[in-house]
């Protein structure tokens, strides 16, 4: 693992505008010599969060973060200082050695937050692999293509199936994965003499990404309707998962949102993934058909204009 040296770091801040990165998540208006929003580290009705471009740094005059570019992405998206790197020189396109990239590869796997993660992106990659690769995932696969969907929007949400076939928990055996943790993911469901086995079955697998873009839950839909079961089962709420907070898509659809100056609430999920295949790029879902003050908050750190889009 090669550590990215500071004047590697030193050209990518300074090729990079903190006001054009935060501003993909923040909306900023100018007021005298800096830049001002509503913070999004914590809920304010009136802006106090500020980013100078003569200085390069952001600052909440409410809740006193503060920082330069890097320290915003680690602080707002919860990544390691080299992952928080590698974004912003993505983002400046500045070109980074292949050697500095594999440090950032993923979410930070030495806290309990980052190995939660990985076993949420380890658990969607095996969904996904028996969606596209396995005859037990054909009539799934056959599903989402009757509903208009191609293999590459399959691919790009990395939708899966889990089977009747119980294989999550003999994969995670397999890879010596520690018990506690699998209790603590939400993937699994603990009988009274605490065995674990596989919450979702027979369920095309939707990964429920955070705003970093990482796994953090997973909505299952039947296959086959059965009347003691809900169409749509979600993972349980987990230090990684808040119904409440989480917006399906906003991850992706973020940038266009941005470009649009407007966001499109959906009802659910296949709604979201259809009109993205249809080109309608700024589209997003809540869990349900709830909308809690925390998602309308973080919609609105991001624009102020929300077309509303439910079934009749």
């Amino acid at each position: 693992m090669a550590k990215i040296p500071e004047d590697v770091i030193e050209t990518v801040r300074t090729a990079t505008n903190i006001a054009d990165v935060v501003g993909q998540y923040v909306q900023l208006k100018k007021s005298g010599k800096n830049l001002f929003g509503l913070c999004p580290f914590h809920e304010e009705r009136t802006p106090s969060f500020s980013v100078s471009e003569d200085k390069q740094i952001f600052h909440c005059f409410s809740c006193g973060r503060g920082g330069n570019v890097f320290k915003f992405l680690m602080e707002l998206e919860h990544v390691t200082f080299p992952e928080a790197v590698v974004k912003v020189a993505d983002f400046s396109h500045v070109d980074l050695d292949s050697e500095y990239r594999q440090d950032a590869a993923g979410p930070a796997v030495d806290s309990k937050t980052g190995q939660l993660l990985a076993l949420h992106e380890q658990a969607a990659k095996l969904y996904h692999h028996i969606l596209v690769n396995t005859e037990v995932g054909q009539p799934a696969l056959d599903y989402l293509h009757d509903r208009g969907l191609t293999d590459e929007t399959i691919e790009t949400y990395q939708l899966g199936f889990a089977p009747s076939q119980r294989l999550l928990k003999p994969f995670f055996d397999q890879r010596q994965s520690d018990y506690q943790l699998l209790r603590q993911s939400g993937l699994f469901i603990e009988n009274a003499q605490g065995e674990l086995r596989d919450r979702f079955t027979e369920r095309v697998m939707f990964p429920l990404r955070n705003a970093s873009g990482h796994v953090a839950a997973f909505s299952g839909r039947l296959l086959k309707k059965a009347d003691d079961q809900p169409k749509y089962l979600n993972s349980p709420e987990t230090t990684l998962f808040n119904k409440s907070k989480l917006l399906f898509n906003f991850d992706l659809a973020r940038p266009a949102i941005r470009q649009a100056g407007e966001v499109t609430l959906f009802e659910g999920y296949m709604d979201v993934i259809s009109a993205t295949q249809a080109g309608v790029n700024n589209g997003i879902a809540s869990m349900g058909t709830s909308l809690t003050t925390e998602q309308i908050y973080a919609i609105e750190r991001t624009t102020d204009k929300l077309n509303v889009c439910y079934d009749g």
